[in-house]
């Protein structure tokens, strides 16, 4: 009986967990696209935000924070970086890179922002093909 107990405490901490951590991960995307839309963009038109933009792709990824420093795996406060290339009037192009920094249910992100141009942006998005016709109109990759 003792043995049950014990397995049930585990699985509803483990589902408290997974709830816990899903929620978080909405609100960290929640909020860096709520500071991407608040961003602005210098296009050939003239200063807009990235309300104006058309994000063709988002790649994440969590940033390294050391090699072999094992003493900060599982924290929550770590950041993580999300890639947003965009595609705006002009046209223009642009690689908006996010930091999210997470820690104590807040978030904080700061932005790196690079204009690329038609070419860089091409070779940004090859092998994606959805990422390319969303940019430029059509697929372009064979």
């Amino acid at each position: 009986m003792d043995e049950l107990i014990t397995a049930l405490v585990i699985v509803a901490f483990m589902a408290a967990a997974l709830f816990a951590a899903r929620a978080h991960g909405r609100k960290v995307k929640a909020e860096v696209m709520r500071s991407f839309n608040a961003q602005t963009f210098d296009t050939p038109v003239g200063r807009v935000t990235g309300e104006a933009l058309k994000v063709v792709k988002i790649s994440r990824q969590p940033m390294q924070l050391g090699g072999d420093d094992v003493s900060t795996l599982g924290q929550q406060d770590q950041p993580s970086d999300a890639f947003l290339y965009c595609v705006g009037p002009g046209p223009s192009y642009f690689v908006a890179i996010a930091i999210a920094q997470t820690g104590f249910g807040a978030v904080s992100v700061k932005w790196v922002v690079r204009p690329l141009t038609e070419e860089r942006m091409r070779g940004a998005l090859v092998g994606d093909r959805k990422a390319t016709a969303l940019a430029f109109g059509r697929a372009t990759e064979a």
